[in-house]
């Protein structure tokens, strides 16, 4: 494509702009990725657009390099610890492969990288394996458009029309469509969020990227609240669920009681050891499904669950999980026993 050959070439230019002493097709090539020819007509072409260049040959090789004096562009400078800290965070947007964040992400690493010397080029190119990430597991290449769409109504402030999915799962009827007034993206490291006026609700509510299915920009425009931040909006969020924040207490038992002092399960965390060696955890947050199934998830390690309903709550999840157990045990010793009662009746 053209635009991956200007791409292509401009990263060409930065090679030859960081290295003074000059380089080789081949190595060009492995830069580049391409092959020696596709590099070589990429020479000619910044030659024709008026890139004074000078190729000195070595025998059969020829190096390329800049008249002396020449330069398009101040150089970038940077340590190993900054090239290392900007792999990493292109490896971090991973998750976000199929989106403008992680693309810009990789495209801005790449053009850095063409413009360090080439010892410390060559080790961050070898970043990865001395620091990884883990990988997201959403499919943002299905929802480009309608990222892209969003980002243009944040930013024109144009309310958009919606095809969403309810949190159950459950859709609506095609023709209806909610209206959102889009106020901000929020980036997490699970998912994307759209913070936005729900006109349905009357309030500002989060949206999950995965569950849009179309979204349309209207004419309409709005204007955001003048007291309206995004962080104070989500300060009393608990795994995006917003509401009115409450006081929340819980005991866990000693064995996983270390867990709430290495690391904040919230930042309103107050957590306190007992004698018995077990966690006294206080959070003061908005109480929905994210809250019930994380506390239900600790089994009989959480106890002294505060409010009461919120304990009812956890306390509903494992009575249903426990019936439905018994359900299944008891479908699959009914189903054992058919399958054996024609053996046994034909041993009559």
């Amino acid at each position: 494509m053209r635009g991956d050959a200007f791409s292509r070439q401009l990263r060409l230019l930065q090679l030859l702009e960081s290295r003074p002493q000059g380089i080789e097709i081949d190595e060009a090539a492995e830069e580049l990725g391409k092959g020696r020819r596709t590099v070589y007509r990429d020479f000619e072409v910044l030659e024709r657009s008026g890139i004074p260049l000078i190729a000195e040959r070595d025998g059969r090789k020829a190096r390329w390099r800049m008249m002396p004096g020449y330069r398009h562009r101040l150089q970038l400078s940077l340590t190993w610890s900054e090239v290392l800290a900007l792999s990493t965070g292109s490896q971090l947007m991973a998750g976000l492969a199929g989106t403008l964040f992680h693309e810009g992400a990789v495209s801005a690493l790449e053009k850095i990288r063409a413009t360090l010397p080439k010892p410390l080029a060559d080790r961050a190119r070898h970043a990865e394996a001395v620091v990884s990430t883990s990988r997201g597991g959403h499919d943002y290449a299905t929802r480009r458009r309608i990222l892209d769409v969003l980002l243009e109504a944040i930013h024109q402030r144009r309310s958009v029309l919606a095809r969403y999915r309810s949190r159950t799962g459950r859709r609506r009827s095609p023709s209806a469509l909610r209206r959102i007034d889009p106020y901000h993206l929020r980036v997490t490291e699970q998912a994307i969020y759209l913070i936005g006026y729900c006109h349905e609700a009357k309030a500002p509510r989060t949206f999950l990227l995965d569950r849009f299915e179309s979204v349309e920009e209207t004419t309409d425009t709005f204007h955001v609240d003048p007291g309206f931040r995004a962080d104070a909006f989500l300060g009393g969020s608990f795994g995006m669920w917003t509401g009115i924040p409450r006081r929340v207490r819980f005991v866990v038992a000693p064995p996983l009681a270390h867990l709430f002092f290495e690391r904040k399960l919230h930042p309103s965390q107050i957590a306190q050891r007992r004698s018995d060696g077990a966690a006294e955890v206080q959070l003061h947050v908005a109480i929905g499904p994210p809250l019930v199934a994380y506390l239900a998830g600790l089994g009989a390690s959480v106890s002294q669950i505060s409010p009461g309903s919120l304990r009812r709550d956890v306390l509903r999840v494992h009575e249903e999980a426990l019936q439905l157990t018994r359900r299944r045990s008891v479908g699959a010793l009914v189903g054992s026993d058919r399958s054996a009662r024609p053996a046994a009746l034909a041993s009559q």
